[in-house]
């Protein structure tokens, strides 16, 4: 089963973003230093390569199927967040819950779209991305359950992913950013992986990580209940 989900990954990655071949699966998320710790989000990549908007890359979670949203898709990653920020690089929070939001509710929202609403609602922070508290007050805004995780373990985050809620999680340095970066972890993979949708990186989205890994790395200066949020419709 988990095969053919990385191959349907696979298929969609060479549809509408880049060749599969050409991916570089060994990359990181480069981020800049935020200036408090309540805001998470500023990261650099790459751009990719614009996708056909008539068929989005959709992945299969643990809620239902999710509609990804990359933070560096030509259509929206230029596009400013608060007063000089770029998506593409600060836009992590909104591209998370736009991807909830669009999915799990009647709202359809693309990264702009809820950036804007994120500037307007008082959840961006200048050079740094988003406060913290954007993941559960944006999603109960929209009509979404939130149940904040302070001290997740294994098998507590197991246990939500098989009994119908998706997480977002605050990460810390290592694998995913250098800072503070915000990504969904989308669904049970097998034993005990995962998979996750990360915001900024295509790549990290195709490939099955290991939650222990995931937990290790979540961030030590998360606010507002984090560094999980547990959602559902």
């Amino acid at each position: 089963m988990k095969k053919k989900l990385l191959a349907g990954f696979i298929i969609c990655a060479v549809l509408f973003c880049t060749p599969f071949s050409q991916l570089n699966l060994s990359s990181d998320i480069i981020t800049q230093t935020p200036p408090s710790d309540s805001v998470a989000g500023s990261t650099s990549q790459q751009p990719l390569p614009e996708a056909n908007p008539n068929a989005p890359l959709v992945i299969d979670s643990s809620v239902g199927i999710l509609t990804y949203f990359n933070q560096c898709d030509p259509k929206w990653g230029g596009a400013i967040y608060g007063g000089n920020d770029p998506i593409s690089d600060y836009g992590c929070g909104p591209t998370a819950l736009a991807m909830l939001v669009t999915s799990f509710t009647e709202n359809n929202m693309n990264p702009a779209e809820m950036a804007a609403w994120a500037y307007s609602n008082h959840y961006w922070a200048s050079g740094a991305g988003s406060k913290h508290n954007l993941i559960p007050e944006g999603a109960a805004a929209f009509g979404l359950r939130v149940e904040p995780l302070s001290r997740p373990n294994s098998e507590t985050a197991m246990s939500y992913l098989k009994n119908g809620y998706i997480l977002v999680a605050l990460m810390g340095p290592g694998h995913f950013t250098k800072q503070g970066h915000f990504i969904i972890i989308s669904n049970y993979w097998s034993q005990n992986q995962v998979s996750i949708a990360d915001p900024a990186n295509l790549e990290n989205t195709l490939i099955p990580w290991d939650i222990d890994l995931i937990l290790s790395e979540l961030s030590s200066s998360a606010q507002s209940g984090g560094p999980i949020w547990a959602v559902r419709p």
